[in-house]
Formats: C-alpha cells, structure tokens, sequence
C-alpha cells in the first residue's frame, strides 16, 4: 500500500512537471517586456566610465554576450565604449549622495550598499517595514 501512494505522488508530479514545460510556463518576464524607455546605469570595472543605457538594450547585449561566450563560469560583460575591454557591467546610482558604482561592489552586503555613503535603500525599505508592525 506504501509503495503504490509513492508511485501515486511521483506520477502527480511529472504530470504536474509536463504541464509546466509544454505550457510554456505563465507568460512574461522577456527581455521584450522591458520597456523601451527604462533605464539602466552601467559602469567599466576596468577604466570607471559609466552612463546610461536602455535597459532592455543592456540584457540584449548581455544575452549576446553570453551566447558567444565560452566560460559559462563567469557572467559576460559588455565592451566598454571608452577604453574598448569587456569589462562593462551593471552599477547603481547612490540615492543619497549620488555615487555611481558597480552593484554588489561592497562584499558580504546588499546589492545596492553605496561604498562611498554606506547607504543601501534595500536596507533602509526593511527597516520601515519592520518599524510599522
């Protein structure tokens, strides 16, 4: 009787699992879904230019790159307009002092830590949450 609930719920399972992948999954969350209008800062690891770009023409790129590429190890990065190495990525503009810098620049922290101010808006988001319960 054990042994025909496990075949039971192992074949629920794949049932379930082929619904998923034929069905596609639910819609959505394409690099076209991006809008066109959306902005992103990015910023060379290797001379600190940075600007702005579309971000949907970021993730293209991005996804170009990584086609072409040969080390699935580590995450491609952009040719840099300035000094011409692949060493684009992308970076975050600190809301409180301005800052630009590459995301995750601060090790062991949130994404959006400013190296130079210390100011993470995730940070301070959660904090306001926890405040209000």
């Amino acid at each position: 009787m054990k042994n025909l609930i496990y075949v039971i719920v192992i074949v629920l399972c794949l049932l379930v699992a082929g619904i998923v992948v034929f069905s596609g999954g639910s819609g959505g969350g394409g690099i076209e879904d991006i809008s066109e209008d959306e902005q992103v800062w990015v910023m060379c690891r290797r001379c600190n230019h940075s600007h702005q770009m579309g971000k949907q023409e970021f993730y293209r790129q991005l996804e170009e790159k990584a086609k072409e590429s040969t080390n699935m190890m580590m995450a491609p990065h952009l040719t840099c307009e300035k000094c011409g190495k692949d060493a684009v990525t992308e970076a975050i503009e600190c809301e409180k002092c301005g800052n630009i810098f590459i995301k995750g620049s601060v090790p062991s922290d949130f994404p959006d830590r400013c190296p130079k101010c210390k100011f993470s808006k995730t940070e301070a988001v959660r904090k306001e949450r926890l405040s209000q319960r």
